[in-house]
């Protein structure tokens, strides 16, 4: 009986941060086929190996995807090396190539080692190319975050989310549960700073 009472406090819990953060993190809406200025794809670490991760393998598909239908021309891929020697950015340009992305429209944001400096970084780029309108790629769970910095950054953008990578399909539910527990720090942080 008690653990059934852990588990409903658990879940109210839940509940509580996650109508939170859909107050307090903005998150733009879907592309719907619009033509944009540029792509940004949001980078995730690769595996040890220097291959592609489920997450970032189903983020450049779409972004693959997204470039032949002409939603835009130019790809940001933005991501340094985080978990590993592997730089996101270089792993992701090349996997494009493959796809079949022309080489010189990819540019290579090798810098951003978080969501927030992925955006800020890829904000650096458009405005010294003129760039105005963006759609940026993730993942499902990764939506609201990227789009809330990318809002507090001024960025005019609208979304477009990878799939659900088959590997990670059961768990995906732990991964927004991490995702806005992660989301709900960072506001107390952000918000005592301001303090």
């Amino acid at each position: 009986m008690i653990g059934l009472y852990i588990l409903c406090l658990i879940l109210m819990c839940f509940m509580v941060v996650f109508l939170f953060i859909r107050l307090h993190f903005n998150k733009a809406g879907y592309n719907h086929g619009l033509k944009r200025d540029v792509m940004i794809v949001l980078g995730y670490p690769a595996k040890k190996d220097g291959s592609m991760s489920p997450i970032l393998r189903e983020r450049i598909n779409k972004a693959a995807d997204l470039y032949h239908a002409g939603i835009a021309e130019i790809v940001i891929c933005s991501g340094a090396a985080v978990a590993n020697n592997h730089v996101e950015a270089d792993v992701m340009a090349r996997a494009l190539v493959k796809l079949g992305v022309d080489c010189s429209q990819i540019i290579r944001e090798t810098k951003a080692k978080n969501t927030y400096e992925n955006l800020i970084k890829s904000r650096k780029i458009m405005h010294e190319r003129g760039l105005k309108k963006v759609v940026i790629v993730t993942s499902p769970w990764h939506l609201r975050k990227a789009s809330s910095y990318a809002f507090r950054l001024e960025i005019e953008h609208t979304l477009e989310n990878s799939k659900v990578p088959k590997e990670f399909f059961i768990g995906v539910g732990f991964i927004y549960v991490y995702v806005y527990i992660q989301m709900f720090i960072i506001y107390l942080r952000f918000y005592k700073g301001r303090q």
